[in-house]
């Protein structure tokens, strides 16, 4: 009975990460923020495609979830920057994993 309570632990876990790291432009602005710390800016002109309404969602819920680290820097004007916590830098091995993947297997049109 404790290993179906473990394995369903497991399973709603990987389904909280797949569901949060799946959504539509997430994996790219985590690639961008792998380079380092970034000004709102340096994100978006990186990702032209995304409306600033979504990335400012999907930054907010990546802080939310302890991935991204939104860093103020009172000057004027004020600084903010996004980072990867350490959660965050922890995906490059998924992302890094899941691209070798997707250059295998998951080719347009195969």
């Amino acid at each position: 009975m404790a290993e179906m309570d473990e394995d369903r632990t497991v399973c709603e876990s990987f389904q909280r990460a797949a569901q949060l790291v799946g959504k539509r432009w997430t994996p790219q602005i985590v690639w961008v923020l792998l380079d380092g710390r970034r000004r709102y800016s340096a994100v978006r002109d990186a990702i032209p495609e995304i409306s600033d309404t979504l990335l400012s969602e999907r930054l907010r819920e990546l802080e939310e979830a302890g991935i991204v680290t939104r860093t103020v820097t009172p000057s004027t004007p004020v600084l903010i920057e996004y980072s990867l916590s350490e959660r965050g830098r922890d995906l490059a091995v998924v992302m890094d994993g899941l691209s070798t993947w997707a250059e295998r297997w998951a080719a347009v049109g195969t």
